[in-house]
């Protein structure tokens, strides 16, 4: 009897180790030195498209990642939001029009159709403000709507990739 429970205790302990997390949503927060960021549309769209590229900038970019389940066909979606400073900026608060000059975008990425939508096609509202507070982390705290009606608040730091 006493072989069963010792079996039965290992066996836990062995189902309790081996722990799957591969199906959990992924959330990234980096940025990148000496870059800059193009912003992209498509004719037929509201939807904006952040391009990073080579630069004198820093471009901060949150991107989220879901869980993509393997037996649902174009289940996958993922969101960034990336945006350009400059780079000599220890601390910065940005709102209002001032958003305009950081080149904030959301993008969603999925298999979804974005039609022009002339109350979506608006610029966006509200505030995002960062610190400094190592060589290679940044405090970024967001509070935006973006395209009239999707809010996204962040809180988090940033590190260099």
């Amino acid at each position: 009897m006493k072989k069963n429970y010792l079996l039965l205790i290992f066996t836990l302990i062995v189902i309790s180790c081996n722990k799957d997390d591969s199906n959990q949503d992924v959330y990234t927060y980096s940025y990148f030195d000496k870059s800059e960021l193009t912003i992209n549309s498509r004719e037929d769209s509201y939807m904006k498209y952040g391009i990073i590229e080579s630069g004198e900038n820093l471009v901060f970019e949150y991107r989220f990642d879901a869980y993509d389940e393997e037996q649902i066909a174009d289940d996958e979606y993922s969101e960034t939001i990336r945006f350009e400073i400059d780079s000599k900026l220890d601390k910065f608060s940005y709102s209002g029009d001032e958003l305009l000059s950081i080149k904030l975008v959301f993008t969603p990425y999925c298999f979804c159709y974005f039609p022009q939508n002339e109350s979506k096609n608006v610029d966006p509202k509200g505030t995002i403000s960062g610190e400094k507070i190592s060589n290679n982390k940044w405090k970024i705290k967001i509070n935006i709507t973006f395209y009239g009606d999707e809010v996204k608040v962040i809180n988090e730091n940033f590190k260099l990739k």
